[in-house]
């Protein structure tokens, strides 16, 4: 091993020893501010729209979120808001698989939520949950909206299966549902995977409760049920917490439209008492993701899979 790793390797593991020693002081019981800045929580499934929708929020609305310099100190973000409040971020509208270069760009920020719930399974309903933990979530966005003051956006597609705990642990927080073309969306997963492992077996990204069935179908066949299966999550959580407090955005809508869209989001959060203050211009219109190309005989199962399923 060269040097220049070794010496990564060092740094990596004290962040982590950092970040465990952090955690403890973000998640004390003491020096809570009375009220919680409101939550506002994008979920839904992987490849939807939802990079392109939090990047939308951040640029639009005065918002508190997680950047990649809150992300290399997960266990406290709330200390680097302290630092860094106020910090502009100038969007991209660029990623990749939901990640955007640069200290100021938004983050899944996966390192933050592992905290709270476990890498595996993605799905955790209400009775799996640690109640310990779930109050360490609670207190950890308390310290971070009170060092922001103003709501917080997240985006990590991860808590759409864990909806259920999350209102229990923040049952301030509002859910915007990013929905898209079903088809576009499994084409979409299929590209990605081979982007990603070279092939189109290997999972990717959320698993839906029943993942050891899925994993036995093909491809094109687990794709469509990796979103249906995710989007069965969200709609099961929906009726648990109530139904006012998901917003459905379209991702074709929010690329034809995104200050339309956006304007929704800001009524729908003033009927529940949380005004998002407009802070920056946003493009008239974005143009769609071109259709990812995959395997000729890959799509015409797909497509075949899609319409009669």
């Amino acid at each position: 091993m060269s040097v220049t790793r070794i010496g990564a390797v060092v740094r990596a593991r004290a962040r982590r020893i950092a970040n465990r020693a952090l955690d403890l002081y973000d998640t004390r019981s003491s020096g809570l501010p009375e009220r919680l800045q409101t939550p506002i929580l994008i979920v839904g499934a992987p490849r939807s729209g939802s990079t392109l929708l939090y990047q939308v929020m951040v640029e639009r609305f005065d918002l508190a979120y997680l950047s990649n310099r809150h992300c290399r100190w997960h266990g406290a973000p709330s200390l680097v808001e302290r630092r860094v409040r106020g910090a502009g971020h100038t969007a991209t509208y660029s990623s990749h698989h939901g990640f955007e270069t640069g200290a100021t760009a938004p983050s899944e920020c996966g390192g933050y939520w592992y905290r709270f719930f476990p890498r595996s399974p993605h799905h955790v309903p209400i009775a799996a949950a640690d109640p310990a933990k779930l109050r360490g979530l609670r207190r950890s966005v308390a310290r971070f909206g009170a060092e922001a003051g103003r709501p917080i956006v997240f985006k990590n597609l991860f808590c759409s299966l864990r909806l259920e705990p999350i209102a229990a642990a923040l049952p301030e927080a509002l859910f915007l549902v990013i929905e898209r073309d079903l088809l576009d969306n499994a084409r979409s997963l299929l590209a990605s995977r081979m982007r990603r492992f070279g092939g189109y077996s290997q999972w990717w990204s959320a698993e839906p409760p029943g993942i050891e069935r899925l994993r036995a179908l093909p491809p094109e066949q687990q794709v469509v049920e990796q979103i249906r299966g995710v989007a069965a999550a969200i709609a099961s959580a929906r009726e648990t917490i109530g139904a006012d407090r998901f917003l459905d955005v379209g991702y074709e809508s929010l690329c034809e439209n995104p200050r339309l869209t956006t304007a929704a989001i800001g009524e729908f959060c003033a009927r529940h008492g949380t005004h998002l203050k407009v802070h920056g211009e946003i493009p008239q219109r974005f143009d769609r993701a071109p259709g990812a190309a995959i395997d000729r005989a890959l799509e015409s199962a797909l497509e075949h899979y899609a319409r009669s399923g």
